[in-house]
């Protein structure tokens, strides 16, 4: 019973946390003195053994909880995403297949908003969006840290990898070498990948110059992503007329495009087969 009271108690500080109530700081300065207290308790109760090992219990339990949540105190810092421009990238010449990223940019300490971009005209430092980092952002990117840290499953850059692998089965050295640069994140370039393997061992034409975003399952799904209205900007900006993304961001395409007014034709797909039958069609080809 005792430690289903902790974990109740420590969940409800975390939602609290998640819920941008309080800040990382108090949090972590709620489960510290939580901590202290508990182990005042054990040292006034230790010579009563009953008592003592219900609340070494719950003091080792909260000892684990402070130190799982102590590195949010390198993120709490973190208040505003800048996105920026990266020119569309084709691994391989004259597939006509682009990659689309986006540069992220942390500020820190910053009030809001205006004081970004007051900022950013100071350093005169073009962008495409401004957003606010929220608790379960920042909570986001601690467990994802920790899970690299200690080897616990795979990063997404990783699981990308293996997907693209197993759907083309043959490796390449420049889809690698893509793959293995220490700048790239997320999973978002699998689709553009898969399809210009395609390219290179010549089972794919393309004559088209097309932008492209989506990660893919290890089945061959074309999978959401994120960040969609940063590369529909950037897919505009670079000149691109056609843009591939995933059906699932479909209803979110739509409404960006309506709001922004990008000229650019947005044609999803679910699958990479489809993909390809679409660029096929593009190309006036059949399979």
């Amino acid at each position: 019973m005792a430690v289903i009271i902790t974990m109740i108690y420590y969940f409800v500080f975390l939602f609290l946390y998640l819920s941008d109530v309080i800040s990382g700081v108090s949090f972590l300065v709620i489960l510290l003195l939580s901590l202290i207290i508990l182990s005042t308790v054990l040292i006034v109760y230790w010579n009563k053994r009953a008592i003592k090992r219900k609340v070494m219990l719950i003091t080792s339990l909260m000892a684990l909880l402070f130190c799982y949540e102590m590195p949010l105190l390198f993120y709490d810092a973190n208040t505003h995403a800048v996105y920026r421009y990266i020119d569309p990238l084709e691994i391989y010449k004259g597939s006509g297949i682009y990659l689309l990223g986006v540069n992220r940019v942390d500020f820190q300490f910053t009030e809001n908003k205006k004081a970004v971009i007051d900022l950013l005209n100071k350093q005169k430092m073009d962008y495409l969006d401004i957003t606010k980092i929220t608790n379960s952002d920042r909570y986001g990117s601690k467990n994802r840290q920790l899970l690299k840290w200690f080897h616990l499953g795979k990063s997404d850059v990783d699981q990308m990898r293996d997907n693209v692998k197993q759907f083309l089965v043959k490796e390449d050295g420049r889809i690698n070498e893509f793959l293995n640069s220490e700048t790239i994140e997320g999973s978002s370039a699998g689709l553009g990948l898969a399809l210009t393997g395609l390219i290179m061992r010549g089972d794919l034409q393309n004559d088209l110059k097309i932008a492209v975003t989506g990660a893919i399952s290890e089945t061959g799904d074309v999978l959401p992503i994120g960040i969609l209205k940063e590369k529909m900007k950037i897919a505009e900006k670079a000149g691109f007329s056609l843009m591939i993304i995933p059906s699932a961001n479909r209803k979110e395409a739509k409404q960006i495009q309506k709001k922004l007014n990008v000229n650019i034709k947005i044609i999803d797909v679910a699958q990479i087969d489809e993909a390809v039958l679409l660029i096929n069609e593009l190309n006036g080809k059949s399979k």
